[in-house]
């Protein structure tokens, strides 16, 4: 059974994002974060070991087998071949995240940003990916972007003053929308969309696998 449906495909066609529910298990998402805290060196149930603020959120570990066994998941392989419409996909190598709850209560919503080259349109297709492996409300630390920016992002570019510097703009003015999820949920995205993780000030930090399987650079259109 494919994991997107056609209107899950159509939504993605259009607002640039989707969420393919449950392409791991609860147990696996566990196993994950659990790998996760471990190599981090910190315990999700003792808030003394988390990450200080501003020290950031990205975990550098690449190679735990929990991690290998979410890439080769056939269910996160199948959603990634439906939105590029190719079975031919590399694995990725991609790190993971932990966000501490901030307790600034003054503090605002990080700048969204973008991970590609927007100095040299026009942009290709490619995609993102994070797998959720905690369950995260929309506005508890959840995944935001700019639903449809990829059809507006030329347009865009091109109406800015001047000498502007597209990255230093108030993105979050753009219209964003976070986006919640369950333990288990991978949120697919294209890379034109600008985005970043939301605040928030849960007592349990939510934990992410970043994962983006794509074809072959040859195959890539």
């Amino acid at each position: 059974m494919p994991v997107l449906s056609q209107q899950d495909i159509a939504f993605f066609d259009e607002q640039g994002y989707v969420i393919a529910r449950n392409v791991i298990d609860r147990a696996q998402a566990e196993r994950t974060a659990q790998a996760i805290w471990n190599f981090a060196g910190q315990d999700p149930d003792d808030s003394a070991t988390w990450y200080p603020e501003g020290k950031g959120i990205m975990i550098e570990v690449y190679h735990q087998q929990s991690q290998w066994d979410n890439r080769t998941n056939p269910r996160v392989h199948e959603a990634f071949a439906q939105v590029w419409h190719d079975e031919k996909l590399w694995v990725s190598h991609d790190r993971a995240s932990i966000s501490p709850p901030n307790r600034d209560p003054d503090a605002k919503e990080h700048n969204l940003h973008w991970d590609m080259n927007i100095d040299d349109p026009p942009f290709g297709f490619g995609t993102q990916g994070v797998l959720y492996l905690t369950d995260t409300p929309a506005e508890q630390g959840a995944f935001v972007c700019v639903p449809g920016f990829h059809k507006k992002i030329k347009t865009w570019l091109k109406g800015l003053p001047k000498g502007a510097k597209p990255r230093e703009q108030d993105l979050l003015a753009l219209g964003t929308k976070h986006i919640g999820a369950q333990a288990g949920d991978l949120i697919i995205w294209r890379t034109a969309l600008p985005h970043t993780p939301s605040l928030h000030r849960r007592t349990r930090p939510p934990v992410r696998h970043h994962t983006t399987p794509r074809p072959p650079p040859q195959t890539q259109s």
